[in-house]
């Protein structure tokens, strides 16, 4: 089994995703308080998402039972 052509130099060398090489402080202050902005959004759809389908835990049928003893 021949290895794969390097055609692009690649193979073989390790790669540093989050490199300090070119670190910018304000880039990563904007970075972290971007994600911070977008995790309380979720956290807000996904708590109003939850207050909109919130529904009682009995059965529909226990509930109508309930309701027709208030009635008396």
């Amino acid at each position: 089994m021949n290895p794969p052509n390097d055609d692009y130099g690649l193979l073989g060398k390790e790669s540093e995703v989050d490199s300090d090489m070119n670190e910018d402080r304000n880039r990563e202050e904007q970075l972290d308080d971007s994600f911070e902005a977008w995790y309380e959004e979720i956290d807000d759809q996904v708590k109003q998402k939850l207050g909109l389908t919130n529904v009682p835990q009995d059965s529909v049928f226990d509930s109508a039972v309930n309701e027709d003893r208030s009635q008396d």
